[in-house]
């Protein structure tokens, strides 16, 4: 009696052929309000395809298993096109509403090419964009940064959404600011981990990062208020990218600078990674800024300029 009374399991799979290039993939629910995401969703390279899949996965994400809404994984596909396993296991999918793998194809300079992969259903596409390059060096950087603006403004306006950045900084432990430098641009103190969070998130909106400890790790990935990177272990950070994403994110511009110790600041500028000169240099200073392109006005100035002196605090 107990047998027939507990709850079914249901597993069923499915493949999808990706192209060339970078890949975000979340969980969502296709279910009413009051259903919740009950199951999860595996994935797994299938033999299918030319090309070889590279995972990934954001913090808290175990053998690239979404769990939770907040779950990530990012996919790269090089040497041509490859198929990707999706497992969905399910109590319920009556009772909890079916899983949704959101698929966002991140393209070289041509914004995000946005799918929505429901398990057991046939996949919806938008035009397709060109597909992000793929070598070695310059892989996920390339294929994670969006159109971006020039420079990062402290000055407020109500087109900025504030963004919350806490950092990991040497010597000094966890330290959290909001629309201003993490970190010091003159500093020699590492930021060694760090978080983006939004104070007011936008709709359909998220902002994606990447950081490096070296020229041939591999990156630590975290989306809209993951932790990236590492705490007490003397691992400085030596290259990082950002990106926004989600089917809003051409309504918004992420701008902002980076510094590594003892360079001049850096531009975020769209398809690059940024690093110092040799790629050893470590991570001191971060700024960031994220302006509605329907209400900015005018361009927005240097953080550098005397009049804006007072953002140098930490």
């Amino acid at each position: 009696m107990n047998e027939m009374n507990a709850p079914s399991l249901k597993v069923s799979s499915q493949l999808t052929l990706l192209d060339v290039g970078m890949y975000i993939l979340r969980l969502t629910a296709e279910s009413t309000s009051e259903k919740k995401i009950t199951g999860c969703l595996s994935l797994h390279p299938a033999p299918a395809g030319k090309g070889v899949i590279d995972f990934f996965p954001g913090e808290g994400v175990t053998r690239n298993t979404l769990a939770k809404a907040s779950d990530v994984v990012i996919v790269r596909v090089k040497g041509g096109p490859a198929s990707l396993l999706i497992t969905e296991y399910q109590l319920d999918a009556a009772a909890h509403g079916r899983l949704r793998l959101q698929i966002e194809q991140v393209a070289n300079k041509q914004g995000v090419v946005r799918k929505s992969l429901p398990t057991a259903a046939k996949a919806v596409e938008t035009p397709s964009a060109p597909d992000a390059p793929t070598d070695a060096a310059g892989a996920i950087s390339s294929a994670l940064l969006s159109t971006l603006s020039k420079t990062a403004s402290p000055a407020k306006s109500q087109a900025v959404q504030s963004l919350k950045l806490l950092g990991h900084i040497s010597t000094r432990g966890d330290v959290v600011v909001e629309d201003a430098w993490l970190g010091a641009p003159d500093s020699k103190l590492r930021i060694e981990g760090f978080a983006i969070a939004w104070a007011k998130q936008p709709e359909e909106v998220s902002i994606a990062y990447l950081c490096r400890t070296s020229k041939t790790s591999d990156p630590s990935i975290g989306l809209d208020g993951q932790f990236v990177g590492s705490r007490q272990q003397a691992k400085p950070l030596t290259s990082i990218a950002f990106v926004l994403s989600g089917s809003k994110a051409d309504d918004y511009e992420l701008s902002g600078q980076v510094v590594f110790a003892g360079q001049a600041p850096q531009t975020i500028i769209p398809d690059q990674e940024l690093s110092g000169p040799t790629g050893t240099e470590p991570l001191v200073a971060i700024y960031l800024s994220v302006n509605s392109k329907a209400a900015q006005v005018s361009p927005p100035a240097s953080p550098w300029d005397t009049s804006n002196a007072a953002v140098f605090r930490t």
